[in-house]
């Protein structure tokens, strides 16, 4: 009788080497695509939150002869997001006043502090004038309750004295200036930090969720932004 023996033989050592090669290319084709799927969802989130801020600021202004909530109150130190708490629905932390992609679960947008305790028609142009977009979040603004750090109330792109922040330069006490003037981007800011205050924050794939005043909301990428979207003295006729 004659044996037939069959020869269990495992992957050689180029084969596997092949083989986790091709593994390699795949993840590094994939992986960016489900990190930018993941911020995608993201973002769309985001967006959402500002939409039912904008929501909110509009039903505030209602109740408040058709004016716009303080940025920050001093003399009840609380910011716009306690004014209209009441007119959102709650969550943990920050909830709606938070992004998914923000570092913590605190607040995680400002507001533009023109508008602040203005009433709704000094926007000449609602539909380009920004109330709320994302912002840097810093420490030394942290909550007073959980100790995380959140963003600054207000924005500081119409305040005057940050005139310098614009290309080219305008002058906010006069209104003179020109409309189509864009931000200049900080290089050398770490956003998340004491210096990234009041200043936008680029987290949704090198770009911002903003809300407007007339209640829409829109994705806008980093150097898209025109002073006239901010300061009404500059809006175009």
């Amino acid at each position: 009788m004659v044996s037939i023996r069959r020869r269990h033989e495992g992957f050689t050592l180029i084969e596997l080497l092949v083989v986790i090669a091709i593994i390699a290319i795949l993840a590094a084709i994939l992986f960016p695509v489900f990190a930018q799927a993941r911020e995608k969802a993201r973002s769309s989130s985001c967006l959402s939150n500002q939409k039912q801020i904008g929501l909110a600021f509009s039903m505030y202004a209602q109740d408040y002869d058709e004016t716009f909530p303080l940025g920050y109150d001093t003399v009840n130190a609380l910011r716009w997001e306690d004014l209209v708490k009441p007119y959102i629905k709650g969550g943990n932390v920050g909830g709606i006043l938070t992004c998914p992609s923000a570092s913590t679960r605190a607040y995680a947008y400002s507001m533009n502090p023109v508008l602040a305790n203005t009433s709704m028609a000094s926007a000449g142009k609602p539909a380009d004038t920004v109330l709320t977009a994302d912002a840097c979040i810093a420490p030394n603004q942290a909550n007073t309750v959980d100790k995380l750090p959140q963003s600054g109330p207000t924005f500081v792109y119409t305040a005057k004295g940050f005139e310098t922040m614009w290309d080219p330069k305008p002058t906010f006490s006069t209104g003179k200036g020109d409309p189509n003037a864009t931000i200049i981007a900080a290089t050398d800011l770490n956003e998340d930090s004491n210096k990234g205050v009041g200043m936008l924050r680029y987290r949704h794939n090198e770009g911002v969720n903003t809300s407007f005043v007339d209640g829409h909301t829109k994705y806008t990428r980093r150097g898209a932004f025109k002073l006239f979207q901010w300061h009404p003295n500059f809006q175009l006729n």
